[in-house]
């Protein structure tokens, strides 16, 4: 780009033209994703294609929940699958959203994701039907309304509302042990929790964050120290950056 004049002038209104283009851009690419998504989504056969084809296109390639996901998916014998998300995404990160829609709409079941950012709904309107359904609500308030017998009937609770904020992770904290126990007396055998940002180690975090603790931070730790005095209602499927649990 070349300015006539190197002018803060005209570098301010290079950068409004720019951000209005680039704004276009955005709401283009969110319609061809669109497309995009089902043209591929009828190309997939099993819930293994179906992770690998997120996580190469929609999702980060890399990211370190990838094998959590994959676990989520294939763990059962049964297909159609009935799951809950607290904490919506839209295909930033590992976009579990927009994975666990795909997986519903391929295979049957319901998916039900909550979020207080009105956003995510409004630009993933077209994955809505019976089956799929964006809320914008808070996750504590969402599931208290629930009907006993849909929480009974989930397979799949995927927990990762409220930032965790490592320099004071607490509010983050405390909000997961709400959830979990909001969820925990009505969900069946066998159901399956997962809840993100629940490191198994230190070395997730980098020096700087973890100092002045003397605990691995994260949104499940007062779920794990919960499971310490009830060690016989669920077993431990997966721990890395996020934690799966079995209820037994």
């Amino acid at each position: 780009m070349k300015f006539k004049y190197l002018s803060l002038r005209n570098y301010l209104d290079y950068f409004v033209r720019y951000s209005k283009k680039l704004e276009n851009f955005r709401k283009q690419k969110r319609r061809v994703s669109k497309n995009y998504l089902f043209r591929n989504l009828n190309k997939i056969n099993s819930s293994k294609e179906l992770i690998d084809f997120h996580f190469q296109k929609l999702g980060e390639k890399n990211h370190i929940n990838r094998d959590m996901f994959e676990l989520l998916l294939t763990h059962f014998s049964k297909k159609n699958l009935n799951i809950l998300e607290t904490g919506s995404s839209g295909t930033h990160g590992s976009g579990s959203s927009i994975l666990f829609a795909s997986y519903v709409i391929l295979f049957g079941g319901t998916f039900n994701t909550v979020d207080l950012n009105h956003k995510i709904k409004d630009n993933y309107k077209f994955l809505e039907s019976k089956q799929v359904k964006f809320h914008v609500d808070d996750s504590l308030n969402f599931i208290k309304k629930m009907k006993a017998s849909d929480i009974k009937d989930l397979d799949i609770i995927y927990l990762d509302s409220f930032d965790l904020d490592i320099k004071n992770p607490i509010p983050s904290e405390k909000h997961g042990l709400q959830e979990f126990l909001l969820l925990n007396e009505k969900i069946s055998s066998g159901t399956i929790i997962s809840i993100d940002d629940t490191p198994d180690t230190f070395e997730k975090f980098s020096v700087t964050e973890i100092n002045q603790f003397n605990y691995v931070p994260g949104k499940g730790r007062l779920i794990i120290d919960y499971l310490k005095s009830n060690p016989k209602m669920y077993k431990i499927l997966y721990h890395n950056y996020a934690l799966v649990l079995e209820k037994l």
